[in-house]
């Protein structure tokens, strides 16, 4: 069975419209209606989605809901795709033929495998700088990490168990998906911007996002973020004692700068070596988990 799974928040004016261009494509759609205050859980129902409703959790916390629904369920093929209308549901297709005639366990659907996205410079910019810092900790070669039009395998469904309740969560299953060495491909799409013009919003959304992606990618390669600063930083702290060892001793001149300076370094670089050790070793211990 092929599941479109849509989580939504305040979203009544183009729930339906995505609920019924996906059905013809599927054999159900679920929306979880993440706490909304409008008609979104109400129209959506009406025009033929089953529908799962929570309090207000987040967009992560919505995904995680829509694969345990898939998985007790027992999907074969689970598509997300968000529900305002930014992805075009006739283009399902594209990504379930990924799935089982080029047999992946995960195919994204990118806005920029092609040049028909008409995104703003500074929305373009923002995403290639976290799919970027994404791609380093997942060791893929994908283009567009931020993307929430995917397709799951069964084997996919199983494996992905989220937990990030923000807007990170796509970042958090990429790192899940080269973990449990799941394949991946990507599809190219189109999407709609209209009437998507709160600017601030996406400008806060991006730095999250991003704050969240190093956040993941440093627990994978704690020692490359925490380790080669810390061992620069003990270097550094060692070299500025050198320096007033050799002035106090042959001058008897006390550079109180460069002692202060010697202390805080190494104490910062035994920090972040120390961090990096333990960060390490408890990747290894959890990294199926993770």
């Amino acid at each position: 069975m092929k599941f479109a799974c849509i989580p939504a928040y305040n979203e009544e004016d183009s729930i339906e419209l995505v609920v019924t261009k996906s059905l013809p494509h599927v054999d159900r759609v679920i929306v979880c209606d993440d706490g909304s205050t409008d008609n979104t859980a109400k129209i959506a129902k009406e025009a033929g989605a089953i529908v799962i409703s929570q309090t207000n959790q987040g967009y992560g916390a919505a995904i995680s809901s829509l694969f345990e629904y898939s998985r007790k369920e027992n999907a074969q093929i689970m598509i997300t795709l968000d529900g305002d209308g930014q992805h075009n549901p006739d283009q399902i297709p594209l990504l379930v033929d990924a799935i089982t005639t080029h047999d992946v366990d995960v195919a994204i659907g990118s806005r920029f495998l092609d040049d028909s996205t008409k995104a703003t410079r500074y929305r373009k910019a923002g995403i290639k700088i976290i799919t970027s810092a994404s791609n380093y900790g997942t060791n893929f070669k994908i283009s567009d990490s931020q993307s929430g039009f995917r397709a799951y395998s069964k084997d996919a469904i199983d494996a992905i168990h989220p937990t990030e309740q923000g807007m990170a969560v796509s970042t958090e299953i990429l790192l899940k998906i080269s973990n449990k060495g799941l394949s991946i491909a990507e599809v190219p799409i189109t999407i709609s911007y209209e009437g998507d013009t709160s600017e601030q919003h996406s400008v806060s959304h991006g730095v999250g996002v991003l704050a969240n992606t190093i956040k993941y990618v440093s627990i994978k390669h704690p020692l490359q973020f925490y380790g080669i600063p810390g061992i620069v930083l003990l270097v550094a702290g060692i070299i500025l004692g050198g320096v007033f060892l050799d002035r106090y001793l042959n001058d008897q001149v006390i550079f109180y700068g460069s002692l202060l300076g010697s202390v805080v370094l190494f104490l910062l670089g035994a920090i972040l070596s120390v961090t990096a050790i333990i960060l390490f070793s408890m990747a290894n211990l959890v990294r199926d988990r993770y």
